[in-house]
């Protein structure tokens, strides 16, 4: 490797990590698992609708993505691409900010729609830019440091959400509504749009393989031929189903806490730090095991802590108590959607990077439908149904992931071109 090369490689593991740590503490302000929820109920939203924003969140991102790796596998240059869309994504956030302080408290139901409205745009937006710009980072940082770097893009972005995290409980404390929350979706933007600009300074020096352009009947077939041929990658995708449902409490820790204790909005503050807090140590530790010993390890651990998170929910006597959920939480989101990726894209050659990302996140789309069920059983049997519910689905996918799941990097699928830096 040459020394330009070397020089190119530290300057965009640097820029990916700043990029990345602030995006992180940017998505503090505006937490899907606390803030969103409280908001939505703030806006005189239900169960419904506070299950509603998983279903969003996770289908606008995934949903588009097979639509959009049709068009980033055929294209030599990913840069452009996650630069564009991420532009508009981030517009979109201030867009919200924006709709809050002119409708939030004189129309809390038109505020609510276009709450709503706003946020599946920014989640397809998102979704749309997610193949590109995984291809871009994946290209620029060698396979056995992806791990490491996405361990330590989300650690150094739970420090940031610290930081965030205390901000978010002062302004809750002290600003009124809607100003407390449209506050909270600038600082979002603000750290966000910093990112996008450290972005632009990535140096992509090569084109990346690319496949040929296709009519939409002969990707459907290259698809298709993914899913039959590729027995290790479908079992990956079955087994992940169950701890996607299993994260389906997650939405509603935080309305459970508020009505079960009768607490304060600032709790929402409180319950973002201490999320946050957890990831600056559990993403490193889970990005060096995952690095070291393969993805599926990092997965395991993940899914164990959403298993956790689910059982002390039911368990915690006391809004002190309950804490430990969030602690758990933020193992979770620390490390299982980056160890995802970082292990689909392994089942395939490079040139297909963008249509495992794609293909896995497409098909597993629907299954975050389940969020919409999870507002209906919280309502019809009570919040501990749902919770054990989640812990069943927990079980059923550790146990998969543990006894039938193989990790692509030790045993690679035959036909997939190893990605060895």
């Amino acid at each position: 490797m040459s020394g330009h090369s070397e020089r190119t490689d530290r300057r965009n593991f640097l820029l990916n990590l700043f990029e990345g740590a602030l995006f992180i503490a940017g998505g503090s302000f505006i937490s899907s698992q606390t803030v969103l929820p409280a908001l939505v109920t703030r806006l005189g939203g239900g169960n419904i609708a506070v299950g509603a924003v998983g279903v969003i969140l996770w289908v606008g991102l995934f949903l588009p993505q097979i639509f959009a790796a049709r068009y980033a596998q055929t294209i030599p240059w990913k840069k452009r691409w996650a630069i564009g869309f991420g532009a508009l994504q981030r517009s979109v956030v201030l867009l919200i900010a924006g709709m809050l302080l002119l409708v939030g408290d004189l129309t809390p139901s038109l505020a609510l729609f276009l709450f709503f409205a706003f946020f599946t745009l920014l989640q397809v937006l998102t979704g749309i830019s997610t193949p590109g710009w995984y291809d871009l980072f994946a290209k620029l940082t060698p396979v056995r440091r992806r791990g490491r770097l996405s361990g330590m893009r989300n650690s150094l972005g739970g420090l940031g959400g610290l930081v965030s995290g205390m901000v978010l409980t002062v302004m809750l404390a002290v600003l009124p509504f809607p100003w407390s929350y449209a506050a909270a979706f600038f600082g979002a933007a603000l750290l966000q749009w910093v990112s996008l600009v450290l972005q632009i300074r990535l140096v992509e020096d090569t084109p990346s393989p690319v496949m040929p352009r296709t009519g939409l009947r002969e990707y459907s077939t290259q698809l298709r031929t993914v899913l039959t041929t590729n027995r290790e990658f479908r079992m990956f995708l079955i087994s992940s189903v169950f701890l996607i449902l299993a994260a389906v409490p997650m939405s509603f820790f935080t309305v459970y806490a508020l009505r079960r204790f009768q607490a304060e909005e600032s709790v929402v503050g409180e319950f973002t730090l201490t999320m946050v807090a957890i990831q600056v140590i559990s993403a490193l530790v889970n990005g060096y095991l995952a690095d070291r010993y393969g993805n599926r390890v990092a997965v395991v651990l993940a899914g164990t802590a959403m298993l956790l998170a689910s059982v002390w929910a039911l368990c915690a006597p006391t809004l002190g108590a309950f804490r430990l959920v969030f602690v758990f939480v933020g193992m979770n989101l620390g490390s299982e959607l980056m160890a995802r990726y970082n292990m689909s894209v392994e089942y395939g050659p490079i040139e297909q990077r963008s249509t495992y990302i794609g293909l896995m996140n497409t098909l597993l789309a629907p299954v975050y439908l389940f969020g919409l069920a999870g507002g209906w059983v919280s309502d019809l049997f009570g919040y501990e149904t749902l919770f054990s519910l989640g812990i069943l689905a927990s079980l059923a996918g550790l146990a998969l992931f543990v006894f039938r799941v193989r990790d692509p990097r030790i045993h690679p699928p035959p036909d997939a071109a190893m990605q060895v830096a």
